[in-house]
């Protein structure tokens, strides 16, 4: 019985990542609410799936409505960094700066920084509340200061980039499923800021 249980459960999370995952997509269609849908992603994922609270969907629409002018400004500051970005990478190579050069190497570096940052910020907006400012330097002294996980988290994004790329089949799946795999990363940080007086507001699923 405990088996069957266990495979009934497995089943259900599975089938709740494919439906959050399909509603990250349908939601960031648009491209610039690609910011809002991460957010509601991660917060519905780590409180419906991780902690088995709430209805999927009703979890991930009220993040997004809740989240949806920070998290949409933040992405398009990100949007407009990867173009400024890219323009100079762009500019270089027409310079005739080869790939062995320091200022190309520099360049494309500078082009990765927001991948590094963007499970951090997203996953912040949908836990806390801060100005775009106080988010933004937030989530960049996070970064720097758990460089470890920042690697690790970067990893499992370039990995799901990866297979998207070799099995683009089972898309629909991997938002969630990489969602919830950065959150066993994220989350024991998030605790370590979370006062008392904070602990006894929240709901108490933060903290499991």
């Amino acid at each position: 019985m405990k088996s069957k249980s266990r495979i009934s459960e497995v089943l259900s999370a599975l089938i709740d990542l494919l439906f959050a995952g399909i509603l990250w997509l349908v939601c960031s269609l648009p491209i610039i609410t690609l910011g809002a849908a991460s957010t509601a992603l991660y917060y519905a994922v780590v409180k419906c799936v991780r902690h088995n609270r709430g209805r999927l969907s009703s979890t991930f629409f009220s993040s997004f409505r809740q989240n949806f002018r920070q998290a949409t400004l933040v992405w398009l500051l990100f949007l407009l960094y990867l173009l400024i970005g890219a323009a100079d990478t762009y500019a270089i190579e027409q310079m005739g700066f080869g790939s062995d050069s320091v200022l190309y190497l520099f360049s494309r570096i500078v082009l990765l920084l927001p991948g590094f940052l963007f499970p951090w910020i997203f996953a912040f907006i949908s836990r806390f509340e801060n100005t775009i400012k106080g988010s933004l330097q937030f989530c960049c002294w996070l970064m720097m200061r758990h460089l470890g996980r920042t690697l690790i988290l970067a990893l499992e994004l370039a990995l799901a980039l990866l297979i998207v790329w070799l099995l683009p089949q089972i898309f629909p799946l991997l938002p969630g499923a990489i969602c919830l795999l950065m959150s066993l990363t994220i989350e024991p940080v998030f605790r370590q800021f979370q006062t008392e007086e904070e602990n006894t507001s929240i709901d108490s699923w933060y903290n499991e």
